[in-house]
């Protein structure tokens, strides 16, 4: 029939019609795979919100432009000052001074110090002896202003609680805003305080109730000597301006250890609460209350408890005062507990054995005697 031709060209003309599109998809996709694909963004945060993800594909023949354009930005950036502070703070040896570190490991392993560039909280090294009154507490800091590097004040009619109530007004101001990482603006303004930085005021208040002899300041050239350890006494920490409505002292314990971060705490009770009643009453006319002093010396213990055997240590003068010096072992355990080494006591010093009346005298602990930590 005349029909069959055409039918036959119609379909070899079809069947070459599909063959072109088939060379062309196959060229299309070799041209495509012939692309590098240099940068694929496709995190949300450069894309906008409900958008696909967007791919920038360069030509072979446009990597170059683009490495000699990357190879200028880098030449530019190490020109600028901000590759020299990305250097310094990169370098191995950097430090950012708002750290952790503690400079006296050995003294208060137990530390937690927030240093900033205006606060190193553990700088100073304390030892602090909270104490009852009659209980020996003069002889104790006269013994322990005998070891090398340690220079001991006595009391300060309890200037503690000042501390304790500058540190708590600005904690429990709202408006002010302690503890902001924040800026705090409008009437009560100011940048964000490092944390723990109100330990260095605090403490400096009794550095410069202790300071060095007056003759050796006046020396040529004179420095404090960071390494001196400060210590002094108070006999009033379990007066009611420390103690919390559930009776105890656990606020103005934690205001120590935030406080005096890098402090030794001796505890220095009298058993004997008999004894120390007519102490006080021979010595100065008062009475006390027995019952009264032993709940004084019940929260003194549950202060040593909470600091922990690391930063506290108990004495009672009823084991260390013992005649013919049955009673300096405890005294020499304890310097041996604060980390000194090659020192010994032979004796008690004598204090307020007439009341205030200081009977001083020097006594050698050792020519080796030293502090073994740091």
């Amino acid at each position: 029939m005349s029909f069959l031709p055409d039918l036959a060209g119609w379909a070899l003309s079809g069947g070459a019609g599909r063959n072109d599109d088939q060379d062309n998809e196959q060229q299309q996709q070799q041209q495509q795979q012939r692309r590098i694909k240099l940068f694929t963004f496709s995190s949300p945060r450069f894309r906008l919100r409900g958008s696909a993800p967007i791919f920038l594909s360069l030509d072979v023949g446009s990597q170059w432009h683009c490495i000699l354009f990357s190879l200028c930005l880098i030449f530019i950036f190490v020109q600028t000052q901000t590759f020299q502070l990305a250097r310094y703070l990169f370098h191995p040896s950097y430090s950012s001074p708002y750290n952790l570190d503690n400079p006296h490991p050995q003294w208060c392993p137990y530390a937690t110090c927030h240093n900033s560039p205006i606060c190193k909280p553990c700088q100073r090294r304390f030892l602090i002896v909270i104490a009852t009154g009659r209980s020996g507490s003069t002889t104790v800091i006269n013994m322990l202003d005998l070891l090398p590097n340690v220079r001991m004040a006595g009391e300060n009619n309890g200037h503690l609680m000042w501390g304790f109530y500058a540190v708590n007004n600005l904690k429990t101001t709202d408006e002010f805003r302690l503890d902001s990482r924040d800026d705090i603006e409008g009437a009560w303004k100011h940048h964000p305080i490092p944390e723990q930085a109100l330990a260095c005021p605090t403490q400096h208040m009794f550095e410069v109730m202790n300071p060095p002899p007056e003759q050796e300041m006046m020396r040529k050239g004179w420095k404090d000597n960071p390494e001196d350890i400060i210590g002094f006494k108070t006999v009033r920490f379990h007066g009611e301006d420390f103690v919390s409505e559930d009776g105890e002292l656990y606020e103005a314990t934690d205001f120590l250890i935030e406080n005096f971060p890098c402090a030794r705490f001796i505890i220095n009770i009298r058993g004997d609460v008999e004894k120390q009643v007519k102490s006080w009453q021979t010595n100065f006319g008062m009475e006390l209350d027995g019952e009264e002093v032993r709940n004084y010396n019940r929260m003194l213990v549950n202060v040593a408890s909470r600091m922990g055997p690391e930063r506290a240590r108990v004495l009672d003068m009823s084991e260390w005062s013992q005649k013919n010096n049955v009673g300096i072992d405890v005294f020499n355990d304890l310097i041996e507990w604060l980390g000194f080494v090659d020192c010994k006591y032979t004796s008690l010093i004598h204090s307020n054995k007439d009341g205030y009346r200081t009977d001083r005298e020097v006594m050698p602990l050792g020519k080796n005697c030293r502090y073994g930590g740091s």
